[in-house]
């Protein structure tokens, strides 16, 4: 089979192989091993790394056992992520959401396009922690995990701009104050994350870029969409923390160090 893939994981396998995973357009998450491919000068040098973006040929009998990964060939290795760290560091957090959200056999072509916008956005070296925002928020809504940010998870009313709301990760919904009088539920957030958190959602991805986060607004919608994706994968992030090492921020964000339970 003939597809386009992005390369989310090695494992070396004896003396010469890679076990790759790939994210493949055609199919989904994939498990392939290519022989010889650490000793390979033509066929594999310099391809299997991670994030690049591939045109690949592989052979499968079914999902229980790997793939025979044949031919490799480079559309773009996206540069910058490998020259720098910060960026490096961002691509590898979009990446362990992949391999935490993408499923074998199950193709998903808005979440292919939404990754390579992504990698794209980064490889332009634009914001890269905004980048992050935008892609986590259109990602968890391709996964079937939408936060409602549109109205009051507990009486269903429209968010207005005279009330103030929480975030509950739990839930995925917003909890109005007349709701949440003892600010029990969730996080606070301001009216500028949940415009902006609407706006995303709804936003076609060739107009995505247009979205400008900044200040107080990214590192709120960065913290609810930590803990949310940790709701979701009833696990921790682990490279969530390359953000605290970000050289453009001045000390670890307090929600880094004490996330939502």
């Amino acid at each position: 089979m003939e597809s386009g893939a992005i390369v989310l994981d090695t494992t070396d396998h004896g003396e010469s192989d890679l076990i790759v995973t790939l994210f493949c357009q055609e199919s989904g998450r994939v498990t392939a091993i290519a022989k010889g491919a650490k000793r390979s000068k033509k066929r594999f040098v310099n391809k299997l790394e991670f994030f690049t973006y591939l045109q690949v040929n592989y052979q499968q009998k079914n999902e229980q056992v790997l793939a025979f990964l044949s031919e490799a060939e480079i559309y773009t290795c996206f540069p910058s992520l490998r020259q720098n760290l910060n960026l490096y560091g961002i691509a590898t957090i979009i990446r362990e959401f992949l391999l935490l959200g993408v499923k074998d056999g199950e193709p998903d072509n808005n979440i292919f396009r939404l990754t390579l916008w992504a990698f794209h956005r980064l490889d332009n070296k634009e914001e890269p922690r905004q980048v992050l925002a935008l892609f986590l928020i259109q990602f968890f809504g391709y996964l079937g995990y939408r936060p409602d940010f549109h109205s009051c998870g507990n009486c269903n009313q429209t968010v207005q701009t005279t009330k103030s709301y929480r975030f509950n990760s739990s839930s995925g919904q917003l909890i109005c104050s007349s709701c949440n009088q003892n600010n029990r539920c969730g996080r606070p957030l301001s009216q500028g994350t949940i415009k902006i958190v609407q706006t995303a959602q709804d936003q076609p991805l060739d107009r995505l870029h247009r979205l400008k986060i900044s200040g107080s607004i990214l590192k709120e919608s960065l913290q609810l969409l930590h803990n949310f994706g940790r709701h979701i994968f009833q696990r921790e992030i682990t490279s969530w923390h390359v953000l605290a090492e970000n050289k453009k921020t001045s000390s670890e964000p307090s929600y880094l160090k004490n996330p939502e339970q």
